[in-house]
């Protein structure tokens, strides 16, 4: 009888692996079977760039550093373009533009977070995360630095919000992370006031009420964006606001 036991332990691992092994196949073929254009960097390294399109690329980018003087501007004009197309929920369009903007220069921090941006929307965070933390340490403008930071630290608090409760560890990991994101943001600039907003609202999933209270006092202060009425609800349901 132990025996059989074992036998049928030993089969149902075997299966839970097969199907495993399946799934994640089936996710990377997927990728594969993409369009290229809606990926981040084309799909790059893991689709290779046919010949044909690479020569494609090579005119794109001779074309429009004649357009637009060097790479670097023409770069910007597509990232400008990319972010147009997110407002309007084009986000195959806005892909295309981010994917376009890497290719004419492949450090534009920008770019990494168009394809942050896209990917959040689709609900892809921990691809996200990875492309923005790329933006993270590419940034050369101060002056956007912490917007990046708050959108970085919000999407790290989307993600850990969205675990199941058998991840625990990695839910609070990742809070921890986003904190820490979100810090940095406003020790660069102690009046953005997006990142006192958004830091409210994550403080509030981490069921840290008092410090989240605090963070909507300072939001509002600094005439942040005003916080959802349903938001403000819950917390007070958790927490009254103090006085």
């Amino acid at each position: 009888m132990q025996s059989c036991t074992r036998i049928t332990i030993k089969f149902v691992y075997a299966m839970v692996t097969a199907f495993t092994v399946i799934m994640f196949s089936d996710a990377g073929a997927a990728e594969l079977d993409a369009n290229p254009d809606t990926l981040p960097m084309f799909g790059q390294p893991k689709i290779a760039r046919p010949e044909k399109l690479q020569k494609a690329d090579e005119a794109f980018i001779r074309d429009n550093t004649l357009r637009y003087k060097t790479r670097q501007a023409a770069s910007s004009a597509f990232t400008a373009q990319g972010w147009s197309a997110v407002k309007t929920k084009q986000l195959d369009v806005a892909m295309l533009r981010f994917n376009q903007a890497w290719l004419l220069n492949g450090k534009n921090y920008a770019a990494f977070w168009g394809f942050g941006a896209v990917l959040s929307e689709r609900g892809r965070l921990l691809e996200a995360i990875e492309q923005l933390e790329t933006a993270r340490e590419l940034i050369d403008e101060p002056a956007q630095r912490s917007a990046l930071l708050t959108d970085l630290a919000t999407v790290y608090s989307e993600y850990a919000a969205s675990l199941p409760a058998e991840r625990q560890l990695e839910r609070a990991q990742r809070f921890v992370i986003a904190n820490s994101r979100f810090s940095e943001s406003l020790e660069n600039d102690p009046s953005f006031a997006p990142g006192w907003r958004e830091w409210a609202i994550s403080l509030y999933r981490q069921e840290r009420y008092g410090e989240a209270w605090i963070r909507v006092k300072r939001a509002r202060e600094l005439r942040a964006e005003p916080f959802p009425p349903e938001f403000l609800d819950k917390l007070s349901a958790k927490m009254a606001e103090p006085k």
